[in-house]
């Protein structure tokens, strides 16, 4: 990128810049005037969007950037109604480029969730509770090739002692998104990442299913065979039950001739609380500068 200054100060802060020395964080908004010739400097921009809100917002000083998994995308996991089922599945964008000496990386976290102007934090990894999340598991995690999602990583062992986490997060430390140097055309780096979410399913039992079949001959002989199969048995996925509302009806009549008659049925209905309010999930992007020059410590 080609930057003109307007003062021999000005000009002397662009020769610190090329040899490295210059804080990273100007790099972010280099503004400089006058007329001197024209010389290399770095330059940073980052930014993320996601399937929700393609437009990417940019980083504003090396500040962090957001992207929102809405709560209506986290109750679609109340569908899987089957065990294993596949994950629900979001996508974000990090994208950016850093031209001259400059370089970028960045980290993810998630970061909280957020309802009206309430906001839970989420940065251990447990969700908030009475949530669908806290009844699910989020993964999040670099797309492979083409953007695929399918490849969903295991969920770690919860070390002795500790909660069981809903949010995990993968290689998602010091991401390189563009080598310091590589970018002098002012070319755009992107990277696509996984959400997954799924139902934290526990089948309620297995039922185990025998057949057996006998047939003889018209020589006498006898011939058998026998299948077997299981089925699992789970409960469909719902918030925590609020209560049983339950429900009597009696009927009763007197015919013509005065005898009686009378009937009587019941039922229950489960109460389950309405999901549709679910917290949306914020995940935050944070860059970071790095440069040719490796002496300069990576910073924002």
């Amino acid at each position: 990128m080609k930057r003109s200054t307007r003062t021999a100060v000005t000009a002397g802060a662009v020769v610190v810049l090329l040899a490295g020395g210059l804080a990273a964080a100007a790099l972010w908004s280099a503004r400089v005037g006058a007329t001197v010739p024209d010389v290399t400097l770095g330059a940073v921009r980052f930014g993320a969007a996601s399937e929700t809100i393609t437009e990417p917002s940019y980083s504003d000083g090396g500040a962090p950037v957001t992207v929102t998994l809405p709560g209506k995308t986290v109750i679609e996991v109340l569908d899987q109604t089957t065990i294993d089922a596949d994950p629900v599945v979001w996508r974000f964008t990090a994208s950016g480029n850093a031209l001259g000496i400059a370089g970028l990386n960045y980290d993810v976290a998630v970061t909280e969730q957020v309802r009206d102007d309430e906001a839970h934090d989420v940065s251990s990894g447990i969700a908030q509770p009475g949530t669908v999340l806290e009844r699910s598991t989020l993964k999040v995690f670099r797309a492979g090739d083409g953007g695929d999602c399918s490849a969903v990583p295991a969920t770690p062992e919860t070390p002795e002692g500790e909660d069981p986490k809903n949010i995990y997060v993968f290689g998602n430390t010091d991401v390189e998104l563009q080598a310091p140097g590589t970018a002098l055309d002012g070319t755009e780096a992107s990277q696509e990442w996984c959400a997954a979410i799924s139902w934290n399913s526990v089948a309620d039992g297995t039922y185990v299913n025998d057949v057996r079949v006998t047939s003889i001959a018209e020589d006498g002989s006898a011939n058998g065979a026998i299948a077997r199969w299981h089925s699992q048995i789970g409960f469909p996925p719902a918030l925590e039950l609020l209560g049983v509302y339950r429900n009597l009806v009696v009927a009763e009549a007197t015919a013509e001739d005065t005898t009686k008659a009378k009937a009587s049925a019941a039922w229950d209905a489960d109460i389950y609380p309405d999901p549709s309010n679910e917290p949306d999930i914020v995940i935050s992007l944070d860059p970071i500068v790095t440069n040719v020059n490796p002496t300069v410590s990576p910073r924002d």
